[in-house]
């Protein structure tokens, strides 16, 4: 079960038919639990405060301050003062209700989220969250948290007090109940957009490599250049393409980063030593990957300030290339769920 910064009572609200994803106010076994969560994360906050109060300001968690927020007017009820149930009452989650008619039937007929694996909903939040970072992302739909995880909880610490203060920190200038409808009609977007994409059982598998892909990976280095160029290749089809120079080009298309501006040039040229990069990290030319990496530092990051105490120079350049494969990446998924037959269209 995946809780997200959307808050209120709501009935159920089906967001994506094909793959059967709900999203509603928490059963009641899981409200308990997350009082309980709650309560340990109060507990322990009070115990950092004591151990770190010298180095820093910190202040305890105060529940009955979150519900009389003005961020959370018309929401919480201050009236009813058992303020954490009344929190855990209003939290909304991400679940899979319709397994049996949904196309996950496809991967795993016993269980939509194998107890092993990373549960299907935070696959499902993190792509949203991936995508809303886009050039491409023209509807403008509001950044999404998930702010507990079922699973994600069994071997970390949960922040779901730290995430609510979050949203007590936004400058919202209209009204909070607008503000949690605009993030259910955003999410209602995205699982329109998921659905419309899943015309055939191909492509239900494509999605299911991209979720996997995105979501099992945190760290900037070869690894992640190598996964996410692959990823671009695989969207935006290479095999149209045996030239690597109009591969390159093709590449380039899905190029916005403000640095580059309208340099059509520079943008193939980032196409042609990130190909190179990927390549020599495939073939294991560990000698010829670094003086790649170097050749890059060059033509992208003579201004750079490097600071040796955080990274190695060799992790500096793979965080730099990585960040502006993720925004390729952004763009070129939003282009593919955007249209079906979208690697034919490109030119």
């Amino acid at each position: 079960m995946i809780v997200v910064n959307i808050f209120g009572k709501k009935e159920p609200i089906v967001i994506s038919k094909k793959l059967g994803i709900t999203l509603s106010n928490l059963p009641q076994d899981w409200q308990e639990g997350l009082i309980e969560t709650m309560k340990e994360e109060i507990y322990y906050r009070e115990y950092d405060i004591m151990k770190y109060n010298d180095l820093e300001n910190m202040e305890p968690y105060s529940v009955k301050k979150i519900v009389e927020h003005k961020n959370f007017s018309g929401i919480f009820n201050p009236g009813n003062e058992d303020y954490l149930k009344e929190i855990a009452s209003k939290l909304i989650c991400v679940s899979i209700d319709d397994f049996e008619n949904s196309m996950l039937q496809k991967k795993n007929s016993f269980l939509d989220s194998p107890t092993c694996e990373i549960e299907f909903g935070e696959k499902w939040i993190k792509l949203y969250e991936f995508l809303t970072r886009s050039h491409y992302n023209n509807k403008n739909w509001i950044p999404m948290i998930s702010i507990y995880s079922s699973e994600k909880s069994l071997f970390e610490k949960t922040h779901v007090l730290r995430s609510i203060y979050a949203e007590m920190s936004l400058n919202i200038k209209v009204s909070p109940i607008i503000v949690n409808q605009m993030r259910i009609d955003n999410l209602l977007d995205f699982g329109e957009m998921i659905d419309s994409f899943l015309v055939n059982e191909e492509n239900f598998y494509m999605l299911d490599y991209i979720l996997t892909a995105i979501t099992d990976d945190s760290n900037y280095n070869a690894y992640h250049l190598f996964k996410n160029y692959s990823l671009i290749e695989m969207i935006i089809g290479k095999e149209d393409f045996n030239d690597p120079v109009k591969y390159d080009e093709k590449f380039a298309f899905f190029i916005d980063s403000d640095s580059y501006g309208s340099n059509e040039e520079k943008k193939k040229l980032f196409a042609k030593l990130t190909r190179q990069i990927r390549n020599k990290i495939a073939h294991g030319d560990f000698v010829g990957v670094r003086k790649k990496l170097e050749k890059y530092a060059t033509c992208f990051m003579k201004n750079y300030q490097f600071d040796y105490f955080e990274y190695s120079r060799e992790n500096w350049i793979y965080l730099n290339i990585c960040c502006e494969l993720d925004r390729i990446l952004t763009n070129a998924i939003w282009g593919l769920l955007s249209k079906s037959n979208f690697s034919r269209n490109i030119k």
